[in-house]
């Protein structure tokens, strides 16, 4: 868990495994990428070790400014050569895409850094969020990489809205990912040869996530998953409440 105290990061581990991951990862940055109609002046916040940085590079041609407070991780970014600063702040460029991934579950007060978003944001920029969703699937994997929760739809409109951010777009993600983690739940995370290990997730990747992408877009993403997108801009003055 991190927050003003501590910024060592638990699931660092957890992050290079799931560079195997490639159809996953290419999927969350490419929705991104197509919800901001592509972007200049990105800020990968929570940047982690580069995995969607990297995308964002290669495929997209867009370099993204990386924000990150853990070391390990910092040290990671500067080797891939990516830019990297330990906050938002008005100092960097208004962003036309601030994108977090699996990022606000480890930090205590989401709220705070939601706005510090919007406060980056230039007037037509989107906040994009892929965040795990639902306390039922809560597994001890979210234990060993310190997430503080997982969330629902309800609570993050409540939060956006509180943070001055209007949400545009909202849905789950994954949706037979919902029931893997059920059965994760139900058998044990165990990283190092079951649910969770680098052989697993290759598989997920590779045969199971295909099919679950399929079927989001087919419906499915309206009722259930693993995870949320959102996808959110500016609260103009005209919006807010008088």
């Amino acid at each position: 868990m991190q927050d003003k105290f501590s910024t060592k990061y638990s699931g660092c581990d957890e992050l290079i495994n799931c560079e195997v991951m490639v159809n996953y990862n290419h999927s969350i940055v490419e929705a991104a990428v197509k919800s901001a109609d592509t972007p200049t002046n990105c800020i990968d916040f929570g940047a982690g070790i580069g995995t969607l940085s990297i995308i964002f590079r290669e495929k997209f041609g867009i370099e993204p400014q990386c924000v990150e407070i853990d070391e390990k991780n910092i040290r990671h970014l500067r080797d891939r050569k990516f830019k990297t600063v330990s906050k938002l702040s008005t100092s960097l460029p208004n962003a036309g895409l601030i994108f977090s991934s699996n990022v606000l579950e480890h930090i205590e007060d989401d709220v705070d850094i939601l706005k510090s978003m919007e406060a980056a944001l230039d007037n037509k920029g989107i906040v994009f969020l892929y965040l795990p969703a639902n306390m039922v699937l809560w597994t001890q994997m979210d234990v060993a990489v310190g997430h503080y929760r997982r969330y629902n739809i309800k609570d993050l409109r409540i939060k956006c809205q509180e943070a001055g951010l209007k949400i545009t777009k909202i849905h789950y993600a994954d949706s037979i990912g919902f029931f893997a983690s059920l059965v994760m739940k139900l058998v044990g995370y165990n990283g190092e040869s079951g649910m969770g290990s680098v052989t697993s997730l290759k598989f997920y990747d590779k045969f199971i996530f295909p099919f679950s992408k399929w079927l989001d877009r087919f419906g499915l993403k309206y009722f259930f998953g693993k995870n949320i997108i959102v996808v959110a801009n500016k609260i103009t003055s005209a919006e807010k409440p008088t």
